[in-house]
């Protein structure tokens, strides 16, 4: 699966590309083999910002509700039966993303196939979320233990008028937890088969899944917010060149 509303970039459907659309966009990070190793949670892309390449590719209103889709067409598609799933946003360039909402179980929807339009997730923006371009990202953890991960650039713009009556935020954006990792050599697991993740600090709003899996949370070394989200190891060989030193990256297969 991978992230197609709002467009990623250098997805085959996003607008502003200009060099060959990623190929392994739609693959869980580290899945085919050592030198397929992506800077977490944006494979190195958060660098487009404010670049032509990293325009924005959808416009959302401060404290209105949207949806945003993910595909599992194509070769090695598929949906994976489910899994859980968070989105949120970063406002300072890609250092902190913290959460607008999970969705714990049946993400994406287990029987509703592998087409973008029956795949579409409701999300409210956070209401003083920063007018400007900010990155997107969503999140995803199958019962295989896998991850994968895809970031958009989005315009917000203001509430449009300034007798703006919609929801209010019980969490300010800057109070809400940081996306959950897991998955990466970080030393956090998420559940194997039997479950679905139980995301440990899901933030203020929570979508639930069906019920057709319980719901469990993850093990081993998981602060607050995921576990420890630097990986110091190996990295790609294949043309996407990760940061030196020390990266946030993923570490499983």
């Amino acid at each position: 699966m991978n992230l197609w509303h709002p467009a990623p970039f250098n997805s085959t459907n996003n607008p502003h590309r200009t060099t060959p659309s990623d190929p392994y966009l739609k693959y869980p990070y580290s899945c085919c083999g050592p030198n397929d190793r992506w800077t977490y949670p944006c494979r190195g892309y958060e660098t487009l910002l404010g670049t032509p390449q990293g325009a924005p590719t959808a416009t959302w209103e401060a404290g209105s509700t949207q949806t945003w889709n993910i595909s599992g067409v194509g070769p090695l598609g598929g949906n994976h039966y489910g899994g859980s799933c968070q989105v949120g946003f970063s406002v300072d360039g890609g250092t902190t993303f913290r959460v607008a909402t999970s969705y714990m179980g049946n993400c994406p929807y287990r029987n509703n196939g592998v087409e973008p339009a029956d795949q579409d997730f409701p999300l409210r923006i956070p209401a003083d979320l920063p007018t400007g371009v900010q990155l997107f990202a969503w999140v995803w953890y199958n019962r295989e233990q896998e991850l994968n991960s895809n970031c958009a650039a989005v315009e917000i713009t203001a509430p449009s008028s300034s007798g703006y009556e919609g929801p209010t935020d019980t969490v300010a954006f800057n109070a809400r937890p940081e996306m959950f990792v897991a998955d990466d050599g970080n030393g956090c697991e998420t559940p194997h088969t039997v479950a679905e993740l139980q995301y440990p600090q899901p933030g203020p709003d929570v979508m639930m899944g069906d019920g057709e899996y319980p719901l469990q949370l993850p093990s081993g070394d998981c602060a607050v917010g995921g576990g420890n989200q630097e990986y110091q190891g190996v990295t790609g060989e294949d043309g996407h060149a990760t940061p030196e030193g020390v990266v946030r990256i993923d570490g499983r297969g």
